[in-house]
């Protein structure tokens, strides 16, 4: 068709006429954050009804919210108004005014209701149906998931209970249950959720070397070998710039060499790990250090790349290439019969949560969807008489937010619009770059699969116009989105191609000034507070008073500046956790904040007694809950006294088997087994109570009796939290007047609401016009626009909770179970689960990332970022991940990354001229301009100026001597009272007893030689030290962390294992780099061929490096003075090498590495003795404090490299 002339004054771009005027195929719009589609979307509307003369109600329209669709009927109405008043006497235009209200724009929801309200004949549907409010939703698929599973546990079948097994806590079948729950959830997005569920087994059924997820499969596997390759290609690079490291290089180009036969297919995948033990990079020498100086930093990062590289093939061989191929696919094939079953399960829910709400005349949400669909289309799945009837009628649908469709809703659509794609009346706009409803079944690769169809030039389909004209932002805010976006997002992750289509270009008529984006680090590390959300909500509160004080707001159509006020600043984080130290902080500084949000009413204390108190009425085998009940203001238990419970009954699996246990000991504490009676009597009575009356009134009984509305009133805050309490009983009484009863369904209910995130909270009483600072989810954010973005919270994780999951979901491909054997109680991952993973994270991040671009692009003027990282080592490591040639960030760690922060920050960094200094900055310039604030705690970092005022003669001769002469004379003569504990020192280490004891029996002054040795130990030896030789101690201490990670096998080890070990400990920076060359390891050697060694190998417990502390007067019967108060009661610390346990028997062992000198006379044993007579002290402390805290004899044994083991007899 052609298309209507563009006058040269419209206010239209030509995408924009195109996508007005278009029509005679299926077409979609893919427009970008900012673009006008929606205004679009009205002016289409607009002049099919004004130049095709056709009749509104004609025009199906869909929209995402109730909201949009009001204010496209409005904006619509409005249109159709003033050009009446145009043209008085137009006949069509008369009837308009009239269809209006009849025209079918609204939620796909609302469509679904009318042509079941219109067409319920067709469907096995009671005509005086309701829609069920969300209570009876909730708890009816509760109550069926119950019904079904309690169906199933009656039938013992094996399978069945292999499930239960499988999908359980050790508490409950808790897990099982919300499977099914999401199950549901999952099916009923599809258009037909028998079909789907029937297909879930299929894959463990069909499995063979041949199947498509072998090819997944190998595709992760060589996605690691790339990131593998990558680490080691850098680590090259890094060592070629070096000095005296041509070992290195030899190594790493032996390493490259061995990496190309694995790509080549000569170097087996399942070989991999025999090559691993050999794979040691030589250690960084004193020698090779020196000959790099200043250059350190590429020295530490060849290191770090080449940990990198192992960590990446580790990864490998411990986990895809773990287990052979045959293997996989008999794991496969044995969990096949329990995915079948889940399958059956979930299935009789969906039929049983049916009856259930036919029982009560009820249909739900979902209902609205799929029995629209069954109206729509006849048995064998075609379109019905009835959809061929709204064929005809529709001249044509449009669907807005096109992206966040789900399957259901698409198989609607088809059955209604008109012709194939190549002749369609279906019109689509969307953005799937703003695609963040996957959490409800949304389906971005719908619109994407589209796209590229539409794309496709060889197959005759619709059409694609692209709308990336931007009309919101400011240049600056657009050139870093694209930026960060094109190296970041893509069809590997990202789910898109960020290309020159998917850009955003800049449409605005904004002055010239620069806004460069701001992104600012917190180091955490640098602060005293320990609360990094109070440090990031204080650094958003500064942020929001700089932009106050600094910023004027631009109006487009004056051409002017403006001062920039509160509602010119929104703050946008991925959810509200931390709303509660940003309300504090605002309130401090008298800014008017407003959150967007009704959490935090379950959180609030006295809603959480109450839900308790119902909880431990209906089931008080529930311990956390219970406890909390006791200890709150209405029974006021002690800690020490459920404490004492819990000891006197401490195999009870449950508290309140305790308290019975306790109530009938003979030694139980009188009064409180009196308090415990009167609790238990009471608990009875309201548990009797709750049978007979609705929850509401057992609330109000529970707020009289123990006066909880006149507690909680007068509390901080009283006035809001009278009105939790009363807003509880109200949700109560509405929850009576469902077709719900009791206790234990409310309760359900209240926990489907928490485990949803929905929340009561309290209602918005703030505008949209109402001069606040504003805190919004990103999510509740979509749509709108301000002036200046705050974007904070971008440091908090990503929930990989699910991933973790023994049944991972996948709308696409079904389910993953893993393998769990009942007998061997062992589980590991499943082929599908390992490639469910990999998808499920892959689509989880690609969401984030649509999620930061939603943020992004709500700024018109200013951006800020507000990032953390621990330390000054963390922000060094920002931007050193690899690129590829077209600069796309390396696929695998945007996979892995942590946050959003992770995946900006990294960009960011390696911007060429704005990035960070020690970043590898990408090569190809680009209009990004920013600036990266590293933000320290200045108290921390400036140095207090007092600058003192040196005396004048004047001030000289006018001196008067102070009044508190005599006060302060006082003080200089003021001696200490408690004088003779002055050298009793309150803490001191055994060896330090040790010296003590051995001076004083020299008959020398122990305080006068501990006054200098305060202060000269040390563990990190000084820069200007590490070129001497170490001494003894030092090497003592190397000895000692190779024991504490000495492996225990029953051959021993060889030195060739000690060597591997020490190299280990050397990479995780256990040991120094050059700590090879001071130990002995032959020494160790001996020791694994000892009797002692083959104890510690069969031992039943080995602990090693065992600190502890004791109160001295506890183990030592001869102390030389008497402390008579507690308070000033000297405690011993000190550290055991190594504690073993055979049976009941209990061992230590003290290593030494003192040098043996045998003098002539003398024999090796009796040099033994004497050291060992030397070391008597401190064993003996070993013993005393060890035979102290496990009440049982102990017995010692030192250990001297050099010698041998010496017995220490246990006490008697």
């Amino acid at each position: 068709m052609t298309l209507p002339e563009k006058p040269i004054d419209a206010q239209w771009t030509d995408d924009q006429w195109k996508a007005i005027y278009s029509e005679g195929k299926d077409i979609l719009v893919a427009a970008a954050a900012g673009s006008g589609k929606t205004a679009v979307l009205v002016e289409r509307i607009i002049q099919k009804i004004m130049r095709n003369k056709q009749d509104v109600n004609r025009l199906l329209v869909v929209t995402f919210t109730n909201a949009s669709a009001r204010e496209m009927k409005a904006r619509v109405n409005a249109a159709i108004q003033k050009e009446s008043i145009k043209y008085p006497e137009d006949e069509h235009l008369k009837s308009q005014r009239i269809k209006i209200h009849q025209a079918q724009i609204s939620t796909l929801h609302s469509f679904c209701l009318t042509l079941i309200k219109s067409h319920y004949d067709t469907i096995d549907i009671d005509p005086n149906f309701r829609t069920a409010n969300e209570v009876e939703s909730i708890v009816l698929l509760e109550q069926a998931i119950d019904d079904v599973l309690e169906s199933y546990y009656e039938k013992n079948e094996q399978t069945f209970l292999a499930i239960v097994e499988h999908l359980s806590n050790d508490r409950s079948d808790e897990p099982l249950r919300a499977l099914l729950n999401r199950l549901y959830r999952f099916s009923i997005a599809h258009a037909d959720p028998f079909a789907w569920l029937n297909e879930l087994a299929q894959p463990y059924d069909q499995i063979d070397e041949n199947h498509a997820y072998f090819k997944m499969f190998d595709q992760l596997i060589y996605r690691k070998l790339d990131s593998a390759k990558n680490a080691l290609y850098q680590s090259i690079d890094c060592y070629q710039h070096l000095n005296e490291v041509d070992k290195h290089v030899t190594y790493l180009e032996g390493e490259r060499i061995w990496l190309e036969r694995v790509f080549e297919g000569s170097k087996l995948l399942d070989q991999i790990h025999l090559d691993m033990a050999a794979k040691k990079l030589p250690t960084n020498s004193a020698k090779i250090k020196s000959e790099n100086e200043g250059s350190e930093q590429l020295l530490e990062l060849g290191k770090d790349y080449h940990k990198a590289y192992l960590d990446h093939l580790k990864e490998l061989t411990e986990g895809y290439l773990s287990r052979s191929r045959e293997d996989l696919i008999q794991d496969m094939k044995d969990m096949g019969p329990r995915v079948k079953v889940i399958a059956d399960i979930t299935k009789d829910v969906i039929q049983y949560f049916q009856s259930l709400k036919q029982q009560k005349r009820i249909i739900d949400f979902s209902d609205y969807e799929h029995l629209a669909l069954d109206i729509l289309t006849d048995d064998d799945g075609n379109p019905s008489e009835i959809a061929l009837q709204y064929r005809d009628y529709f001249d044509e649908i449009l669907v807005d937010e096109y992206q966040d469709t789900n399957r259901v809703q698409e198989a609607i659509i088809s059955c209604i619009k008109r012709g194939e794609e190549h002749n369609g009346n279906l019109f689509m706009v969307g953005d799937v770059k703003q695609s963040i409803y996957k959490f409800r079944q949304a389906e971005p690769e719908l619109f994407i699969e589209k796209y590229k169809r539409f794309n496709d030039q060889e197959i005759a389909s619709g059409e694609v116009i692209d709308l990336s004209k931007n009309f919101r932002s400011r240049k600056e805010v657009l050139d870093n989105t694209n930026y960060i976006f094109s190296h970041m997002m893509d069809e590997v992750v990202g789910e898109i191609e960020y290309n020159d289509e998917a850009k955003l270009y800049y449409g605005a008529d904004y002055d010239s000034q620069h806004t460069p984006l701001e992104m600012d680090i917190i180091v955490q590390d640098s602060f005293k507070v320990e609360d990094n959300n109070l440090i990031e909500a204080k650094a958003i509160v500064d942020k929001v008073q700089y932009i106050l004080d600094n910023k004027r707001v631009y109006d487009r159509k004056t051409q002017s500046y403006r001062p920039a006020t509160f509602k010119d600043i929104v703050i946008l984080e991925r959810s509200y956790s931390n709303a509660m130290h940003l309300q504090q902080q605002f309130k401090e500084v008298n800014i008017p904040f407003y959150v967007e949000s009704k959490k935090g009413y379950f959180e609030q204390n006295e809603i959480r007694l109450m839900l308790s108190f119902l909880r431990v009425i209906d089931n008080p085998l529930q311990d956390k809950y219970l406890v909390g009940v006791m200890r709150s203001i209405a029974f006021q238990f002690k800690e020490d006294e459920l404490a004492e419970i819990r000891n006197k009954a401490p195999q009870e699996i449950y508290y309140i088997d305790s308290i019975y246990k306790y109530i009938s000991n003979a030694e139980a504490d009188a009064a409180l087994v009196e308090k415990l009676n009167q609790f238990l009597t009471q608990l009875k009575n309201y548990q009797a109570y709750s049978k007979s009356v609705p929850v509401w009134q057992l609330l109000d009984k529970l707020y009289n009796d123990y006066y909880l509305i006149s507690y909680f009133s007068g509390l901080t805050g009283g006035v809001q939290r009278r009105q939790n309490l009363y807003g509880l009983l109200n949700k109560a009484i509405q929850f009576e007047a469902s077709s719900l009863r009791g206790i234990f369904q409310f309760i359900r209910f209240i926990d489907e609401l928490i485990d949803r995130g929905q929340d009561f909270g309290q209602e918005s009483v703030i505008g949209p016009n109402d001069d606040v600072v504003r805190m919004m989810t990103i999510h509740s954010s979509k749509g709108l626009e301000f002036p200046f973005v705050i974007y904070s919270g971008i440091t908090r994780e990503f929930n990989r909770t699910e991933l973790r999951e023994h049944v991972i979901l996948n709308n696409r491909y079904g389910l993953a179970l893993s393998y769990f054997n009942i007998e061997k109680e062992v589980s590991f991952p499943t082929l599908a689960s390992i490639i469910f993973k990999n998808i499920n994270e892959t689509e989880m991040i690609s969401e984030e990332m649509r999620l930061i671009y939603v943020a992004l692009t709500r700024a018109k003027e200013g951006l800020y970022l507000i990032g953390r990282v621990k330390s000054d080592k963390a922000l060094e490591k920002i931007g050193l991940v690899s690129a590829d040639q077209d600069e796309m960030i390396e696929s695998e760690y945007r996979v892995k990354a942590k946050s959003p922060f992770d995946l900006i920050s990294s960009v960011l960094a390696k911007s060429k001229d704005n990035g960070l200094s020690h970043s590898m900055p990408f090569k190809s310039e680009r209009s990004e301009s920013f600036n990266i604030n590293i933000i320290r705690d200045e108290e921390q970092d400036e140095e207090q100026d007092i600058s003192y005022e040196k005396p004048t003669l004047d001030t000289l001769m006018n001196y008067i001597p102070s009044e508190k002469k005599d006060e302060i004379y006082n003080q200089m003569v003021y001696k200490y009272p408690d004088e003779q504990l002055l050298n009793i020192a309150a803490k001191q280490s055994v060896s330090e007893i040790k010296r003590q004891r051995e001076t004083e029996e020299a008959g020398t002054d122990y305080q006068i030689v501990r006054q200098y040795q305060l202060g000269t130990k040390s563990y990190d030896r000084p820069k200007f030290m590490t070129k001497q030789k170490r001494q003894s101690a030092e090497i003592g201490t190397l000895m000692h962390a190779v024991m504490q990670h000495l492996p225990l096998k029953q051959e021993g080890l060889t030195v060739e294992d000690l060597q591997n070990l020490v190299h280990e400990l050397m990479d995780k920076e256990i040991l120094p780099d050059d700590a090879m060359q001071d130990l002995d390891l032959s020494l160790i050697e001996v020791f694994t061929k000892s009797d002692l060694y083959k104890r510690l190998v069969n031992a039943d417990k080995v602990m090693r490096e065992v600190p502890f502390v004791v109160g001295q007067d506890d183990i030592d019967q001869g102390l030389s003075f008497d402390v008579s108060e507690k308070d000033n009661k000297p405690i011993i610390q000190g550290m055991i090498d190594c504690i073993f346990i055979e049976g009941d028997k209990v061992s230590f062992i003290d290593y030494k590495t003192d040098a043996f000198i045998v003098r002539r006379g003398k024999t090796k044993e009796e040099v033994a003795e004497t050291m060992k007579q030397k070391y008597d002290v401190q064993m003996r402390y070993y013993q005393n404090t060890l035979e102290t805290i496990l009440k049982k004899p102990v017995e010692g044994y030192l250990y001297f490299f050099q010698y041998g083991t010496k017995h220490i007899k246990e006490n008697h």
